[in-house]
């Protein structure tokens, strides 16, 4: 007996499947979507045709629709692991991740050796942060597939993202090996380049991607970092005037290509950079870092909405990976208080010279003091003494942020104290998760936070003035007198060169402008101009912190434009710490920047004996040195206006005995003062970590309040 011939429905059905599916690999959405709804005009519940219609409504954004078909095509054909494996896929992206996960593994117990499944799997793991699973599941999906290249370049990232950038090599190499024409595989190893500091190999890797995919913005954006991180600066902002101009939204592009600008004092189109990244802040843009808005024309509120708007995605992206930690805190009295300090910078770096005594003054009867540290251990005195200051010191460099979440909760920390905010290689994401029950905004970064896992900020009555607590997401905490801490032991000068030794006139009065240049605004240049201009025989002293960059080409450039000479500008090489402050005492006086002053660098001026002149704002980042003169009881050297900056540093230029009177009172403020106290200061911060801990323990929310002053230490 012969078998049954299909019937015309059937045969016409299989065609139109085809054709459609053909016309859906082709890219031909539109036919395909006609032809997969022909489909299910002849044979409304065919599994195959609801499956696939649902993949193209995910493909074209059509989320809700894409879910209906799916559950359809799974409940017309329940043992579909195709269907579940795309169901699982859009979960995931609708957000769903515990679904998606549920749905997935129901797949493999379905088929055990399907590597899609596995892959789609690692993707929901990766999402909610459990990277030691995604990594298993990827690996799983490459084992059973050993030439699945999306698999292979889904666990190299993974593997990357744990931190484990020489296990994530060998699967990159294998992708490319096998798909050398596969843009993503290649981004990935530029990725794992840069993590192991191969700069060269990096842009090597981020150029070919760019060749293969010249059309997508976010490879010119990663290779114009690589760039930059090898001190390629010209190339690096033709890369990132590329990205712009493929994709003006991309806010990584928009915050790099504006703070290489500023950094070189590249100026022609600052203000048109300056302006798209505020337009992406209202907008809500992705990657627009809130450190490069402390240096641009803003008042606090629009610092806060900078900030709430970056520390926004950082709470949406973990989340799900918050949610799986679930890490609790009981209120339970205890007679130490533990204080966590989590930092980058532990190591030769502004944040260890100046926080260093902080940690080594505290009270072990009543504080217990730990340190935690993502970067990297420079081997240096100051990196052993910092390590030296804690109770215990833990070194998470390349640790996932969830497993440092797990170890600080389990470390017991009730305060946990962020030294980094928003800068470079912050470990937001570990306070976003909130492993400690206090979270405190410290000193590492002039201004908010923006977000809901932050609690407090330190500052004083002169950095934050009252009528501005609104302006920051967290309840301010005033100490007495000063915020700063420094460490009194600090390095003192060395011996100073002589001038002619540093390029500088043998006479003649010498501007010291030392800050970063990313902090110099062209309007602030315009000043220092005017005021060299109108001191006979001055000259305007920079540091030059990229030595091989344009950096001192542009500013001769822009002193040019002013009719300034050029050999009145002199640029000061960087130096190590205890010659770089002997080289402060040559100068007459320091000229500082708005908005965004000298922080360390002030510090590091008064400590040196060098007068100070700052402008105050009205941000946080604007008003630091003036903290510090105030504090010094120098009051003369905080200008009121910009004619009036002029105005003082024109005088002092012009008469020497007025600025040796000012240093004779530097030198005898520096003794008593509370800005070198760190005694005084860290027992300021010890009332002021009381008080958290007290209305933690009653169950009160966070509430700003003042520190009694102390009396000096010793007296």
């Amino acid at each position: 007996m012969s078998e049954k011939s299909p019937s015309p429905d059937e045969s016409e059905i299989a065609r139109l499947l085809t054709s459609a599916l053909t016309s859906h690999q082709a890219g031909n959405l539109a036919e395909a979507e006609s032809g997969y709804r022909r489909v299910l005009g002849l044979a409304r519940s065919h599994p195959d045709a609801l499956r696939l219609l649902g993949v193209l409504c995910y493909q074209t954004g059509r989320m809700d629709e894409a879910l209906k078909l799916l559950e359809c095509a799974i409940d017309s054909a329940p043992d579909n692991v195709d269907a579940l494996c795309n169901m699982g896929l859009v979960l995931s992206a609708e957000g769903s991740y515990q679904k998606a996960e549920e749905v997935l593994r129901r797949a493999i117990r379905l088929d055990p050796v399907a590597p899609a499944s596995y892959n789609t799997l690692g993707g929901v793991l990766l999402a909610v942060g459990d990277l030691k699973r995604a990594v298993g599941a990827y690996r799983k999906a490459t084992e059973l597939a050993p030439e699945f290249v999306e698999g292979l370049v889904n666990l190299a990232n993974a593997l990357l993202l744990s931190g484990r950038p020489d296990l994530a090599r060998s699967p990159c190499r294998q992708a490319i090996s096998l798909a050398g024409e596969l843009p993503e595989a290649h981004i990935v190893m530029g990725n794992i380049h840069a993590s192991l500091d191969e700069k060269d190999s990096a842009i090597a890797s981020f150029h070919r991607a760019c060749k293969l995919s010249p059309d997508q913005a976010e490879p010119w954006c990663n290779l114009a970092s690589a760039l930059e991180a090898g001190r390629k600066w010209d190339q690096a902002l033709d890369c990132f005037d590329r990205a712009i101009a493929l994709n003006p939204d991309l806010g990584p592009a928009i915050s790099g290509g504006l703070l290489l600008r500023k950094s070189l004092l590249s100026w022609d189109d600052l203000d048109a950079w300056s302006a798209r990244f505020s337009a992406g802040i209202r907008k809500g843009l992705a990657g627009l870092t809130p450190f490069i808005y402390l240096a641009e024309p803003s008042s606090a509120r629009d610092q806060l909405d900078c900030a709430r708007v970056w520390s926004r995605h950082i709470e949406k992206r973990v989340a799900p990976l918050r949610a799986r930690l679930d890490l609790d805190h009981p209120r339970v009295e205890r007679e130490q208080i533990t204080v966590g300090y989590f930092s980058h910078d532990f190591r030769r770096h502004p944040t260890a010279y100046t926080k260093v005594g902080l940690f080594e003054n505290h009270d072990r009867s009543g504080f217990r003091v730990l340190g935690y540290c993502n970067g990297p251990d420079d081997g240096s005195n100051i990196r052993q003494r910092v390590v030296d200051s804690f109770d215990r010191f833990t070194d998470v460099a390349g640790w996932p942020p969830g497993d440092v979440a797990r170890q600080i909760h389990a470390d017991g920390v009730d305060i946990l104290v962020d030294l980094k905010g928003h800068t470079r290689d912050a470990p937001t994401d570990v306070f976003a998760l909130r492993p400690a029950p206090i979270q405190v905004n410290y000193k590492g970064y002039p201004g908010t936070i923006g977000g809901s896992f932050i609690d407090y900020i330190v500052a004083d009555e002169f950095v934050i003035p009252p009528e501005q607590r609104d302006c920051y997401s967290e309840q301010v905490v005033y100490l007495p007198e000063t915020y700063w801490v420094d460490d009194s032991r600090r390095t003192l000068p060395g011996t100073p060169p002589g001038r002619e030794k540093l390029g500088l006139p043998s006479r003649g009065t010498v501007f010291c402008g030392f800050n970063n240049s990313y902090k110099i605004r062209p309007e602030v240049f315009d000043d220092w101009v005017a005021i060299v201009r109108d001191v006979p025989g001055s000259v305007l002293w920079i540091q030059n912190t990229n030595p091989d960059s344009s950096l001192a080409d542009n500013l001769r450039s822009e002193a040019a434009r002013r009719h300034l000479a050029t050999d009145r500008l002199v640029f000061a090489p960087k130096m190590p710490l205890r010659d770089y402050l002997a080289m402060m005492t040559v100068a007459d006086l320091f000229l500082d920047t708005r908005p965004y002053n000298g922080h360390t660098t002030a510090s590091d001026a008064l400590w040196a004996g060098l007068p100070v002149l700052t402008l105050p704002g009205e941000t946080f980042a604007s008003r630091v040195a003036g903290s510090m003169l105030r504090t010094l009881g120098l009051h003369e050297l905080i200008a009121r206006n910009r004619d009036d900056y002029r105005a003082v540093a024109i005088r002092l230029g012009r008469d020497a005995d007025e600025r040796a009177r000012l240093r004779r009172r530097l030198e005898a403020a520096r003794r008593c003062t509370p800005l070198y106290d760190t005694a005084r200061l860290t027992r300021h911060m010890e009332l002021a970590y009381r008080t958290m801990y007290r209305n933690h323990l009653a169950g009160a929310s966070p509430r700003s309040f003042r520190v009694p002053p102390l009396p000096a230490s010793g007296s």
